[in-house]
């Protein structure tokens, strides 16, 4: 029965009907698993055939653009009776990546934008749609929304029309140095999307009625942040300065971390149906599930603290020359303590991973087991970090990374070995301590070379008998 209801389903798809499925209301069969069974029954025909026509709408011209009957559900259709609206919007072509315009296109119809003929190709594009993760990887085992559902459209002539099959917010997109200015872009035949601006928007017309406006999916757009929400969670959202403010002071903590100093454009996060990986994750935008739509703009709950949060906009500031082999997800959580405890004021072990009990069993589980890696857990290889933060704090930590930051291009490491030896002797070097038993003792490996060249230094250990005290106790 379950391969005859992809069977089904797989041929609806390649129908010409642009029905995603024969209920419209429900635009998420049922979809082969990870193993492929739609390979041993014989259906990768049918599936390349719908994604063949999801492709199609994706290149269609406007004039020839309909509403694909699932973008009903998701990413939605503002009333029948909303307004189409006419707004210019003031774009600061300093600032590249998306520019909000609080407007949506509704699936199917077409808008335009106007341009100064000095903005003709300048580059910019006119974006419909901000969910733009790819669903069509092998290891997803089901859709819940159509897996492509965005378009943008190159500027290349004073009047741009522009239609996408699912509609969605309409943005502006500049590219990185961009040289044009201040350009105004009079966009047409759109609805109105509640946006506020931190700076911009006055608080009480968002209150009375900017967030009330039709289209089904809302802007909330700060310095260092801007949100892209469902309407619905902002309906009754009367503090989105504070909000803003909030994330603004926590991007601002991770640029200073990271020695970022040159930010010339938010980040972004985006609630989604379904993104194409994890529960969460990093790029431009940073995508999450649409269950995190009740907290991103939550301020009370933003204030004890989000990991989640602060994690994949680590991963947005980490560098390479100093993520060592395997640390990819052990290094991003530094962020994470760094804002619960520089920006909420909280503990930086905010992670039940972290408590005493947790880093207790963790460390005896590692140091027990001669054979373990010091990657193959996070919360295991994050106690590393969070033992230096221990012994030498945050400063330490600004230092090296601002020291790697500014290293030439000769200077900067080149492969594993060389990232190993030169966070050992650089970390060092700046808290005037050797480390080489550190690392020695945690089973990192180190050259013979760089060990050597701290042997000056009088020797440190976060605890006088580390680790024995955790492989004697087992």
């Amino acid at each position: 029965m379950k391969i005859t209801r992809i069977v089904l389903l797989l041929s609806a798809w390649s129908l010409a009907s642009p029905a995603f499925c024969a209920d419209t209301n429900a635009p998420a069969p049922s979809f082969p698993s990870a193993k492929q069974p739609w390979k041993r029954a014989g259906l990768e025909d049918q599936f390349a055939a719908y994604r063949g026509q999801i492709h199609k709408l994706m290149v269609l011209p406007p004039e020839s653009v309909r509403a694909y009957p699932a973008a009903v559900d998701f990413p939605g259709a503002p009333p029948a009776d909303a307004p189409r609206v006419e707004r210019t919007v003031v774009v600061d072509t300093q600032v590249p990546r998306w520019h909000s315009t609080g407007l949506y296109a509704a699936p199917g119809e077409i808008i335009t934008a106007t341009v100064p003929a000095g903005a003709v190709g300048g580059k910019l594009r006119l974006r419909i749609g901000c969910h733009k993760d790819l669903l069509w990887s092998e290891k997803i085992a089901a859709w819940k929304r159509v897996p492509e559902i965005t378009r943008n459209f190159e500027i290349t002539g004073t009047v741009t029309r522009a239609a996408n099959a699912f509609g969605g917010p309409v943005y502006i997109e500049v590219p990185p140095d961009c040289k044009l200015g201040v350009v105004s872009v009079r966009i047409q035949n759109a609805v109105a999307a509640p946006l506020f601006e931190l700076g911009k928007t006055d608080l009480a017309a968002w209150k009375v009625d900017l967030r009330n406006a039709p289209a089904p999916w809302a802007e909330l757009v700060g310095n260092n942040l801007a949100i892209s929400m469902p309407s619905a969670n902002v309906r009754r959202l009367d503090n989105p300065d504070e909000v803003l403010k909030f994330w603004d002071r926590v991007v601002a903590a991770e640029d200073e971390f990271s020695g970022q100093t040159n930010r010339t454009s938010p980040e972004r996060f985006v609630l989604d149906r379904q993104i194409s990986a994890g529960y969460m994750h990093s790029g431009y935008p940073i995508m999450a599930w649409l269950d995190q739509a009740n907290k991103v703009a939550d301020l009370g709950a933003l204030e004890m603290g989000n990991w989640g949060f602060f994690h994949e906009l680590g991963h947005n500031h980490q560098r390479p020359d100093w993520v060592l082999a395997g640390t990819t997800e052990i290094t991003v959580n530094i962020f994470s303590m760094y804002c619960f405890e520089k920006v909420c004021g909280l503990p930086r072990h905010g992670h039940n991973a972290m408590n005493d009990a947790s880093r207790e069993k963790n460390l005896k589980a590692y140091f027990g087991d001669p054979n373990d890696t010091w990657t193959s857990k996070p919360f295991t290889g994050l106690i590393f970090y969070d033992q230096l933060v221990d012994g030498f704090g945050w400063d330490a930590f600004h230092k090296i990374i601002i020291e790697y930051r500014d290293l030439k291009n000769s200077e900067r490491p080149k492969n594993d070995d060389e990232k190993r030896d030169q966070w050992l002797v650089r970390f060092s070097n700046i808290t005037g301590k050797n480390l080489g038993p550190f690392f020695e003792a945690w089973r990192i490996p180190t050259s013979a070379a760089a060990r050597h060249s701290i042997t000056n230094l009088p020797v440190w250990l976060p605890e006088p008998d580390f680790p024995n005290r955790y492989t004697a106790s087992r």
